[in-house]
């Protein structure tokens, strides 16, 4: 079975996710919309560029749609994907306030689709590992966890969404995934 895929925001982690996923046995890059970059995206997967979020929603050769566009401008395309009776895999976090997170929940609720949060560090086999580690007590109890994320992150001409608070929600949502993370295994 082929499932369909539309991508809302192909920047930097969602043309990867999007090249990433083209690449899934049973998985197919169908549409993606992006209001910055969606032509040169679409031509390199062979997929149609939408000329708008609502267009991709709505596409017929659409079966889930992926939220990567930037944190504050996730609530649209999930409502709207959720309204055409789409699924939905929204990156992290889902939206900067509870309101926001419950209207997005809300509609999929209403619309019998699944939602599912960008949470895909608890789905690595070496975080699944130490997490069966510590069920088996094999470490010994664990008091403490210390996290640090590693990598680096270019140079930018500009000022970027994610170094503006109000947009990306700030440190605690960009390194979400380390306290998902320790909540998971634990």
């Amino acid at each position: 079975m082929m499932t369909k895929y539309g991508v809302v925001g192909t920047g930097y982690f969602g043309a990867e996710l999007a090249r990433f996923m083209s690449k899934v046995e049973g998985a197919k890059i169908t549409a993606i919309y992006d209001p910055v970059n969606a032509a040169p995206i679409a031509k390199e997967l062979n997929c149609v560029a939408t000329a708008t979020m609502e267009a991709l929603c709505s596409h017929p050769d659409v079966d889930c749609v992926i939220i990567a566009s930037p944190n504050y401008l996730h609530k649209a395309p999930v409502i709207a994907a959720a309204k055409a009776g789409k699924h939905v895999f929204c990156e992290k976090p889902i939206a900067l306030n509870y309101q926001d997170c419950k209207d997005m929940v809300d509609a999929c609720k209403e619309a019998g689709v699944t939602f599912m949060a960008g949470h895909v560090m608890n789905f690595f086999h070496g975080v699944r590992h130490a997490k069966a580690l510590i069920k088996a007590g094999e470490i010994g109890e664990v008091t403490q966890v210390h996290t640090k994320r590693n990598g680096f992150e270019d140079v930018q001409d500009e000022i970027s969404w994610k170094k503006i608070r109000a947009k990306s929600g700030g440190h605690l949502y960009h390194h979400i995934h380390e306290l998902d993370c320790t909540l998971f295994i634990m």
